[in-house]
């Protein structure tokens, strides 16, 4: 005979999940119009058997696996004896079975179903019996039934299922139902699905009692749109507001998971929060986020902390402005020469050489103007720091075709006593490199469009001298007439 559609799902649960050998019997109730049924074991006879012990048992396994009134009086027409008519009780029309239910009426039809029209298989495919089996094997008795009603009704892989039932099994007061809803979603993976369980256990945020903030918070972790990872960063952030007293900013689930890593460093750094949240705002990496984290930490102050919170810098700049700036050597005008955003890394660390060495700003501008490779600017601080040398002397040094080690030896020979003469024609013997010959080309291009705009100013002047003097003589005629 074909499988019976009718049978309720709770007992085909309790078959799969804990209750072998068994039958199931359905029978009418008089005055009810719906079926009935029980499970009995199978090698009982039906017409000789207990029935109301029978319906007893199977009550009992319901109840005692945290299934509710309502799947009593679906499953086999059970009501408590005080819903009845008081009429029904005193004629006596009815079965009380046990815990104050009863069945109101009498047995009018009972009957053993057949193999096929109880078959477990037509009932759950292999996936869902499996998943069935893990729940009644790992949640505790009392709440069998509503897990495996979730194992029912979704196609969890078996480590998604585990994970369910780990959740389900934890203190409603920490997990509620709700919460429990949320996590048993078929399109999380296991690991999201742990670190949602671990959120639970180690915050308040998926409590019964939980703020409607902190219940909507934990709603938008579980919409899966966050990894394994993200949630075990935005747990332990969690925990961290929550060491501290603050409030856990929504936004901050905007971070990815190195930069709610950062903010959590931060946190326990005592980071002020208002100084926290002009950084932490998903617009700066991490690795920027933590250069600003280590210079707040380190006192840093906040000219400083504002050149360093600056978008354009790529990270090799913030960590050469954080470098030039906590060492505290340099004066804010020096610091305004270094810190600009639009010079090579490479540039800006030749210029805090000279600055160094006691080189003026104004010679350490001139000799990073493009003319020079980082490399010659470096030799062309030290010489330019070196108070032997004289600014005629370093106009002979400052020569873009030359390498830096020639530089240095015509630096050492001025510091031996060499005249610019002597020194112009050792240069002038010198191999001149392939390597620096594009570099002195760029220097004659900038010397030249230089020259351009010297000019270009003094003729403009003269234009203004001239038109001042031709208006001076138009007053004095006006006068003499």
């Amino acid at each position: 005979m074909a499988y019976d559609k009718n049978i309720p799902t709770v007992l085909q649960l309790l078959r799969t999940g804990d209750i072998d050998g068994t039958t199931i019997a359905r029978y009418s109730i008089d005055g009810d119009y719906s079926p009935r049924y029980f499970i009995f074991d199978a090698l009982d006879d039906i017409d000789t058997m207990d029935i109301e012990a029978a319906i007893e048992e199977t009550m009992h396994a319901i109840l005692d696996n945290g299934g509710t009134p309502d799947d009593l009086y679906s499953t086999m027409g059970l009501v408590l004896e005080s819903d009845i008519d008081p009429d029904t009780i005193e004629s006596g029309e009815y079965t009380p079975i046990d815990l104050g239910y009863c069945l109101p009426g009498q047995l009018t039809s009972i009957e053993e179903l057949s193999a096929s029209e109880i078959d477990i298989q037509q009932a759950f495919d292999a996936k869902h019996i499996e998943n069935i089996q893990t729940a009644f094997w790992n949640v505790a008795t009392g709440n069998r039934l509503p897990v495996t009603r979730l194992m029912a009704s979704h196609d969890f892989t078996e480590w998604q299922a585990f994970e369910v039932c780990k959740a389900a099994d934890m203190n409603p007061a920490i997990l509620s139902p709700a919460a429990l809803d949320l996590i048993a979603n078929e399109n999380l993976n296991h690991a999201q699905m742990r670190e949602l369980r671990h959120i639970a256990v180690h915050t308040d945020f998926a409590d019964h009692d939980a703020s409607p903030y902190k219940k909507d918070v934990f709603k938008t972790l579980s919409n899966g749109e966050y990894t394994a990872e993200h949630l075990h960063q935005a747990r332990e952030l969690m925990k961290t507001t929550a060491i501290h007293d603050i409030a856990f900013p929504r936004d901050w689930l905007k971070l990815d998971s190195r930069q709610m890593e950062v903010v959590r460093h931060a946190l326990k750094s005592d980071v002020p929060m208002d100084a926290l949240e002009e950084y932490a705002d998903g617009t700066y990496t991490a690795d920027h986020m933590n250069v600003i984290t280590m210079a707040l930490t380190e006192g840093m102050e906040k000219p400083g902390i504002e050149r360093l919170m600056n978008h354009d810098l790529s990270m090799e700049q913030v960590w050469g402005f954080y470098s030039a700036i906590s060492g505290g050597r340099f004066t804010s005008e020096q610091l305004d020469v270094l810190c600009d955003p639009t010079r090579p890394v490479a540039v800006m660390e030749a210029m805090r050489t000279g600055l160094t060495f006691g080189v003026d700003a104004q010679t350490v501008m001139r000799l990073a103007d493009g003319s020079f490779a980082p490399e010659q600017m470096e030799s062309l601080y030290l010489a330019a720091g070196d108070k032997d040398i004289t600014p005629e002397m370093l106009d002979v040094i400052a020569d873009a075709s030359l390498k830096p080690e020639q530089m240095d030896a015509l630096k050492i020979s001025f510091q031996q006593g060499g005249s610019i003469a002597d020194v112009e024609a050792e240069k002038k013997s010198m191999p001149r490199s392939v390597k620096y010959a594009g570099q002195a080309g760029k220097a004659d291009a900038i010397r030249s469009t230089k020259l351009h705009e010297t000019a270009k100013e003094s003729r403009e002047a003269s234009a203004q001298l001239g038109s001042e003097s031709r208006g001076d003589k138009a007053v004095e005629r006006e006068e003499l007439e």
